[in-house]
């Protein structure tokens, strides 16, 4: 089955209940300053004194689980100075059946902090490597002798059983380094790279003015890089930061960055401060309210322009894309023109898009589907009743929207343990539902063999949710 773009216009928005994932700041503080950080506005960087407690994490919990919350990242500022925490929340949400993450730079770890780490069920790290070249890496990070406390970090953390993952901050000193840093994590275990644009801090009056800028051919020339490395070393990719479909054009040369778009706008993320105060997106400095207060869910409505497409760029009106683009980078848009209705930077328009995103459903989802075969939901489905519809969780943060009826249908199914095929699917179009969900990942063969099949395709299940494209089946 291929999915192909139709000008189908782009559906109304679903609204969520909760965040499906939190960036949790464990602390403010952190042992690096680097030149491009988002918290600009804190007068000490390096201070600990805002922190996440075991009591005040052990509320939070409390909080999340009540709310239904599917993933958890710890972050900071730098999580790991506030260890015993960190390794405390870790136990505590993998023991309550929530999954996590942890952003470090990996600067200060240690092995018997590794080891102690993936006892408590750290299982994934995300750090920062901004470039293969030790003088270009040190002056964006701001710190003599970091690129080799982090490659360090990242071989203790391999030894460890601990699956390493790196974000590549890039701008005009690194653009032209996406390839060779790419290398460089192959070679040292990293399974993925990002290549994150670099988004200026508000504060910065005139980023084109500075060095923290990436303009349209850079940010291609870094994609191109990265999609390169791909084939060459066969290292993941993608980005944390989405880039506007638009300035990619050919969506099929560019896919491994089309799927994200922004998690604030989708109404995925929320962000707490260390001291309980939440944010829509990482780096903006408005908050919406302190959780420990108001709760995640009134805090989540307070953000509710950055849910409901307020924040759409006026020029991407009837763009069929925009259920997954949402406009780009919104804090982009703020940093480099004041307002966040404007165009992302990178804007190039939707008659820049000549190569349309496809999805490839394998042949054998579509025939084991119409010869009657029998599918059945995993344990490790999570559902959320968000009112008129259904969110579901495959793993991770990896979540998306479902119709009422096919939800209820689904949970019955995985309680009772009791297999189906398409003939006992609900809903009008039964057949497209379950290779959809099949494709996400969301359900799985009884056969064993199509089973191995299919799992030899990981980035089925963390590929672009199918409703979200404008398509025909």
């Amino acid at each position: 089955m291929t999915i192909e773009k139709t000008d189908k216009k782009p559906k109304s928005k679903r609204v969520l209940t909760a965040p499906i994932m939190i960036n949790l700041e464990l602390t403010s503080g952190c042992n690096l300053r680097c030149r491009h950080c988002y918290n600009y506005w804190r007068a000490d960087a390096t201070s600990t004194r805002d922190k996440v407690t075991i009591e005040k994490m052990d509320r939070l919990i409390e909080i999340i689980i009540a709310d239904r919350i599917f993933h958890i990242v710890l972050t900071g500022g730098e999580p790991l100075l506030n260890f015993e925490t960190l390794e405390y929340a870790l136990r505590r949400l993998t023991d309550s059946g929530i999954s996590t993450s942890v952003n470090s730079n990996l600067i200060s770890v240690s092995p018997e902090k590794a080891r102690r780490l993936r006892k408590a069920g750290m299982d994934h790290v995300l750090t920062s490597l901004n470039s293969y070249d030790q003088e270009t890496n040190d002056y964006m990070m701001n710190g003599k002798g970091v690129q080799a406390r982090i490659i360090k970090g990242i071989r203790t953390m391999r030894e460890a059983g601990i699956r390493v993952s790196a974000n590549m901050i890039i701008s005009e000193p690194n653009q032209d380094h996406v390839y060779e840093t790419a290398r460089l994590c192959a070679r040292l275990d990293v399974q993925r790279l990002f290549a994150t644009r670099l988004v200026p801090a508000v504060n910065v009056d005139d980023p084109g003015g500075t060095d923290l800028k990436l303009d349209k051919a850079g940010a291609l020339k870094a994609l191109d890089d990265m999609v390169r490395a791909k084939e060459d070393f066969g290292i993941g990719i993608g980005t944390l930061v989405s880039y506007p479909l638009c300035v990619l054009g050919d969506l099929q040369k560019y896919r491994d960055f089309v799927g994200r778009g922004c998690p604030a706008q989708r109404g995925n993320r929320m962000c707490l401060n260390a001291n309980g105060i939440a944010h829509a997106c990482t780096h903006e400095e408005v908050g919406y309210g302190n959780v420990f207060d108001l709760g995640i869910k009134e805090v989540f409505k307070n953000m509710i322009k950055w849910h409901d497409g307020s924040y759409r760029f006026a020029g991407c009106e009837g763009c069929g894309y925009i259920d997954i683009c949402e406009s780009g980078c919104r804090s982009a848009a703020l940093a480099y023109f004041k307002n966040m209705n404007e165009k992302d930077p990178l804007f190039a328009g939707p008659e820049n898009i000549h190569v349309p995103y496809r999805i490839d459903i394998p042949s054998e989802i579509d025939e084991a589907v119409d010869a009657g075969m029998y599918f059945s939901v995993p344990d490790r489905i999570r559902f959320r009743d968000e009112g008129n519809f259904y969110t579901i969780n495959v793993r991770w943060a990896n979540a998306f929207t479902i119709e009422s009826d096919v939800a209820r249908f689904l949970f019955e199914r995985q309680s009772q343990r009791r297999p189906f095929n398409l003939n006992e699917m609900p809903g009008p179009d039964p057949r497209t539902a379950l290779i959809f969900l099949v494709f996400k990942d969301a359900v799985e063969p009884v056969d064993e063999a199509l089973k191995r099949t299919l799992a030899a395709r990981p980035e089925l299940g963390c590929s672009v949710d199918p409703n979200d494209l404008p398509i025909d089946v």
